[in-house]
């Protein structure tokens, strides 16, 4: 059993505080928006009896469960996890024998006795099928599948008052049924050319691949909370950090319109009544979207920072897209993941520039 069951099976007392999944306009359900290598809002239609809370939602991750009106009906439980060695793999149908071999031995490593077998959705996805074995009774069926670098893992157990009980193939059905039917949606405006052609982020760049003359470029955004969410703010409460939420034990507020949560997170007044989040006198930014951005040659690498003495410049330094990349391979310098670059793109969603700036924590 992969260990992604303990996490629900942890979890699961938690759901009461989970968010509510909304309904989309095909009558489907909206579990929640991923965003590492595209962005997709997770859709899924529901077993009859059946009500879906998520309980993680970030930018490579999502969990939920489906729960039961009936106790004894079986609890399913879904996980949507991100991971950049299978980037590249659209489906688990394009992966070869070794490859499924390593992805078996996930199970078989930390349960020998389970039964594995292979099914596919009624859309042809190959899925890998794990049932736990011995004395005749299944605890939990587990699928597992990828699509698009993500790793999709759907668990059925046994319910709350049936525990022990054998799985039926019938209620196999059922989670191929929930599989096939669940949509990765291309979030609104996320597409190359659309969310961020013509615009400006800060940004944090990650791994580039030579191969194909690309880098992980995660575009951010500060925090900004309205008058009335900051008004809101009180002791036991939670406040919304970007994709997570903080539970809140003090709450100070300055006559200079100031307000400190927790000791260490300070709101700052604007102008237009807004409030800009900090955290430890650096200014809160969320992640909106990871792009594996092509590095074209008339791309301009602007930087701020000395390359001996790593102090800032007086002039910039106009570099180009080789010494970019060159800087990305060898890992030397001050990098680009210290909140201390802004990223460009032109009008068609290229990258035109990359400036860099000093940063007193670099």
């Amino acid at each position: 059993m992969r260990k992604i069951i303990a996490l629900f099976l942890c979890s699961v007392m938690l759901v009461c505080a989970a968010a509510s999944a909304e309904q989309a306009q095909n009558g489907k359900v909206s579990i929640g928006v991923i965003s590492i290598n595209g962005a997709f809002d997770l859709q899924c239609g529901l077993p009859e009896g059946y009500s879906v809370k998520p309980m993680v939602v970030k930018q490579d991750t999502l969990i939920a469960v489906l729960l039961p009106e009936d106790e004894s009906r079986p609890s399913m439980y879904l996980s949507v996890a991100f991971d950049e060695t299978y980037s590249d793999v659209d489906r688990m149908n394009d992966l070869d024998e070794e490859a499924l071999e390593l992805l078996e031995k996930t199970y078989t490593d930390v349960d020998p006795t389970v039964e594995l077998s292979y099914g596919e959705t009624g859309l042809g996805t190959r899925l890998l099928i794990a049932r736990q074995s011995g004395d005749d009774v299944t605890n939990y069926i587990d699928f597992l599948s990828i699509y698009k670098g993500y790793f999709i893992e759907f668990i059925m157990t046994a319910g709350a008052s049936e525990k022990g009980r054998k799985l039926s193939d019938d209620e196999l059905r059922l989670c191929i049924d929930f599989l096939t039917d669940l949509d990765f949606i291309p979030a609104a405006g996320s597409a190359a050319g659309v969310e961020y052609a013509g615009k400006t982020y800060p940004a944090v760049i990650g791994v580039y691949n030579a191969a194909d003359n690309t880098a992980a470029v995660t575009l951010r955004a500060p925090v900004i909370l309205d008058r009335e969410t900051a008004d809101a703010l009180e002791v036991g409460g939670t406040i919304a950090l970007g994709a997570e939420n903080e539970e809140i034990y003090a709450v100070d507020r300055s006559e200079d319109g100031y307000v400190t949560v927790n000791d260490e997170i300070e709101l700052r007044p604007q102008e237009d009544g807004s409030y800009r989040v900090y955290l430890y006198e650096r200014e809160y930014r969320t992640d909106l979207l990871t792009v594996q951005a092509f590095i074209p040659e008339t791309l301009v690498f602007t930087d701020n920072i000395d390359p001996e003495s790593l102090e800032p410049l007086e002039e910039p330094l106009r570099l180009t897209a080789a010494d970019f990349t060159a800087e990305l391979e060898s890992g030397e310098g001050v990098g680009f993941a210290a909140e201390n670059v802004n990223v460009t793109f032109d009008e068609n969603g290229d990258l035109a520039e990359i400036s860099r700036v000093y940063v007193p924590w670099q």
